[in-house]
């Protein structure tokens, strides 16, 4: 991918890069007429997001100067986590994946918006609660980061691919046709054309919509496994397997990657972002051969990614950084103008309020994405308990899938082992966020 795979050296910039930004950060605020500079850290498509929304942002700010810095998303929040224990080396504005909150929210390293002079409480009720409640410390009195975009869940198709086999293609139609597991299962096997073409790029992506929310846990940090179907699902996902109907391979692997493009792989279950991928990254040349409607299985509500931004405690531009976040995350225009250049959905509420959604995508056929994603975005309201082992669950539900159909293993005992094999992998991390629950006063043993 063009913009997934960049250089080390992106990396090394922002771990390493803060003795530049602090020379020029004296000189411009110690007057004599140069612009602030800040620096922006993140991870692709974010930064065609920021280009499309940075001539607004400086007509009303014109003494800011904005950098922007990005990486590999899990190599750069190596190196944001080395450069906040560091104390320096972090940019003034610091993207944070959905993934990865819990892991930021009780750090003292972030300021607490909370504060004057950002007062960001304000902005709360603008805010989708599912996401904007996440960035709360543990204890509640702070608060570490301000939502940028939603992932509402949608189901990706190829519908010159449906076409060709004559089957629906309207998102309508193709909304029925999924509505069941045994739909699933009956549609990738009209799709299929063995070791050429699959339906999914990993069966396991059905059984993964139950938790696109990364509600795995609540707050006594039980476990929550038990979801209306899900066996049903597992049945699903083995018989999907065991018949060579995926392609087994995972989406973000250059194989898998490729598979997209090349319509080996006809469907992909993701969150709205994912259409700014497609356009970009995975199948630029598409335009007209994708669509979108909701999640197979009939599951509905679920957002799945979606990213954070936080200014560091380190950054000498505060005031800046604040200027830029605020106006990018917490203003129509700013919201709006990245939604358009990158798909990236608001998590502000009022940036919905405008016609660009209600105008058609030339690149899924003059269908209305837009429209979808906030009709799939509007009750995304449950309360959602982020935790240090967020990450790690969704790595060892995969894992286990994949081992336990191999030790044809039926969809009870299958589910058994999945739960197994999270307890055993996120045995330490379980330990160090009761830890910092403890620490934080919330805790009950």
């Amino acid at each position: 991918m063009k913009k997934v795979l960049l250089l080390l050296t992106a990396v090394l910039v922002l771990a390493l890069g803060c003795s530049k930004k602090e020379s020029s950060n004296a000189a411009s605020s110690s007057g004599g007429g140069q612009k602030v500079h800040i620096v922006v850290g993140g991870w692709p498509s974010a930064d065609v997001g920021f280009d499309a929304a940075l001539p607004g942002f400086y007509a009303q700010y014109p003494d800011i100067e904005v950098e922007v810095q990005m990486a590999q998303t899990e190599a750069y929040h190596q190196a944001l986590q080395t450069s906040l224990a560091a104390g320096q080396g972090a940019p003034d504005v610091a993207m944070i994946e959905g993934a990865y909150i819990a892991q930021y929210r009780d750090s003292t390293a972030l300021i607490n918006l909370l504060d004057a002079p950002y007062n960001a409480e304000r902005y709360k009720s603008n805010f989708v609660a599912l996401k904007w409640n996440q960035a709360y410390s543990s204890d509640g009195k702070r608060l570490v980061a301000f939502a940028w975009d939603l992932g509402p869940s949608t189901f990706y198709y190829r519908q010159d691919i449906l076409k060709e086999l004559g089957l629906p293609t309207e998102p309508e139609d193709v909304a029925k046709l999924t509505s069941t597991w045994s739909g699933m299962l009956d549609l990738a096997k009209k799709v299929n054309i063995p070791g050429q073409r699959w339906l999914l790029n990993e069966a396991q992506a059905m059984y993964m919509e139950y938790f696109n929310n990364r509600d795995f846990y609540n707050e006594k940090l039980e476990l929550q496994l038990d979801r209306p179907g899900d066996l049903d699902c597992l049945n699903a996902v083995i018989a999907m397997r065991k018949g060579g109907l995926d392609m087994n391979a995972n989406m973000w692997s250059s194989e898998g990657v490729a598979a997209i493009d090349n319509g080996a792989v006809v469907g992909i279950i993701s969150g709205a972002w994912f259409g700014g991928f497609l356009k970009d990254d995975f199948d630029p040349d598409g335009i007209g051969n994708w669509r979108a409607t909701v999640l197979p299985g009939n599951i509905k509500d679920m957002n799945l990614g979606g990213s954070f931004c936080a200014i560091p405690e380190q950054s000498k531009q505060k005031d800046a950084a604040w200027k830029f976040l605020e106006y990018m995350l917490a203003t129509k225009k700013g919201q709006n103008d990245m939604f358009a250049a990158v798909d990236y959905f608001p998590a502000f509420e009022p940036a919905w309020d405008d016609p660009i959604y209600q105008e058609p995508d030339p690149y899924f056929g003059g269908q209305k994405t837009r429209a979808l994603y906030k009709q799939l975005s509007e009750n995304l309201d449950r309360p959602v308990y982020a935790t240090i082992m967020d990450v790690t669950v969704e790595a060892a539900i995969g894992s286990a899938i994949n081992t336990g159909i191999e030790r044809n293993l039926g969809a009870q005992a299958l589910k058994t082992f999945i739960k197994q094999e999270i307890e055993t992998a996120t045995a330490e991390l379980k330990r160090q966020q009761i830890q910092t629950l403890r620490d934080a006063g919330v805790w009950k043993d």
